[in-house]
């Protein structure tokens, strides 16, 4: 079953999915996140985990207590979410898995001369390379003009 929270940080609209583990079990999880570094999907990095700033507990208690649960939904695949990039018009770049050998990505890795400019994005001269995590948790990177017109 799926909970949705938000990230009391940034706001950004979550799932929890706690599979078909018990109540017990899911505060377990819980713990762990807050006890574990992560990375929220609203790109910031949490020392102290996730677990408090996602609402875990009340999550959780929300969804096994008072049955506000939902089925989970199937998880597109890499290549989908490529697909639907590539269908908006925009070009886009292997984080380094190879996950979609089919569409013949060009690798971020084989670009020279990139800067870090946080939170996995990336810049040249001329481009920007900003940072598109697929559903599957797999790294593309999205190829834009400096400035924000699209290539």
């Amino acid at each position: 079953m799926v909970i949705r929270s938000t990230c009391s940080k940034c706001g950004i609209a979550i799932k929890l999915d706690f599979g078909n583990l018990t109540k017990e079990e899911a505060l377990a999880v819980a713990e762990r996140l807050d006890n574990e570094p992560r990375e929220c999907p609203g790109q910031h990095m949490e020392l102290s985990g996730l677990g408090r700033l996602w609402r875990a507990e009340d999550a959780i208690h929300r969804l096994y207590d008072l049955g506000e649960g939902e089925e989970a939904e199937p998880i597109e695949s890499d290549e989908e979410f490529v697909s639907r990039i590539v269908a908006e018009g925009k070009e886009v770049f292997d984080g380094g898995l190879n996950t979609v050998p089919g569409l013949g990505l060009p690798s971020i890795h084989d670009l020279k001369n990139l800067d870090h400019i946080g939170f996995g994005n990336f810049q040249s001269d001329s481009h920007v390379f900003l940072r598109r995590d697929s559903p599957r948790g797999t790294r593309f990177y999205v190829r834009e003009q400096r400035g924000g017109n699209p290539s």
